[in-house]
């Protein structure tokens, strides 16, 4: 039986890098791109991350909306969510600092190498909290954790476009989600309040859910590649010891 139908195993999966050992691919190699294990050219990210990134950015937008506590703009819940898009900057600083891009929070990390993702994620929590202050504990809760995996999750790819690895554990968070916009879109068709309220309901709750159906998709790719990525450093490996087995047998 061909390897390629072996499973991706779980060190596979959990992260994809850029392969050291392969050949740079011609497209690269044409295009005078940068070579491996330097930050990604635009359009050569592989397809499960740029979706994922696009399910996150789909999910940010849709989860500002107040979709799940169907009352329409709440001062406290947009206060919250304000607070974690302010968390959110510290952790696109965080991921542009890694990789040595220049930010206005170059100090803080300088200071610590994980002070800036730190500093984000107490910032973030800080919204979250602020939102179970908002009157409906669960809904505030739940949107602002929303908001929260949207901008963690597009951080994560924005950091692998830089050169880093990609994790697609997101791509198994953002469809929970998902299925909760579809309860919530059922919910909010039953609901007896004013047009706007619904209609902002709705259109949150069906982002929401287009945001997960689009991530899990993402998270089959993923899967996908990393099987290609498994056999590929597989056939880097076979291929690198018999030329070291060719070269010690010398010239015959």
């Amino acid at each position: 039986m061909s390897n390629s139908q072996d499973p991706a195993s779980p060190s596979d999966f959990e992260e994809l890098e850029p392969l050291q050992e392969l050949p740079t691919e011609p497209k690269a190699a044409a295009a005078g791109g940068a070579p491996r294990g330097s930050a990604l050219q635009e359009g050569e990210i592989e397809q499960a991350p740029l979706m994922l990134q696009k399910a996150a950015l789909a999910l940010l937008v849709a989860s500002l909306l107040p979709w799940f506590v169907p009352e329409g703009f709440n001062l406290m819940r947009i206060g919250a969510k304000a607070i974690v898009l302010f968390g959110a900057w510290f952790a696109y600083c965080g991921v542009e600092h890694a990789h040595g891009k220049k930010t206005p929070l170059d100090g803080l990390g300088k200071a610590h190498k994980l002070a800036l993702p730190i500093v984000s994620l107490v910032i973030m929590l800080s919204g979250v909290v602020v939102g179970a202050m908002s009157g409906q504990m669960l809904g505030g809760v739940v949107e602002a954790l929303a908001v929260v995996v949207a901008a963690m999750a597009w951080c994560q790819v924005h950091g692998y476009a830089l050169g880093g690895k990609f994790n697609p554990s997101w791509a198994m968070v953002i469809p929970l989600f998902g299925l909760g916009g579809l309860v919530n879109l059922l919910v909010a068709f039953t609901l007896d309040i004013d047009g706007a309220s619904k209609s902002l309901a709705i259109l949150g709750s069906l982002g929401v859910l287009g945001a997960g159906g689009f991530a899990g998709y993402t998270l089959l790719l993923a899967i996908k590649e990393a099987k290609a990525h498994g056999e590929a450093k597989k056939r880097a490996a076979a291929e690198a010891r018999a030329e070291e087995r060719r070269r010690k047998r010398g010239p015959q």
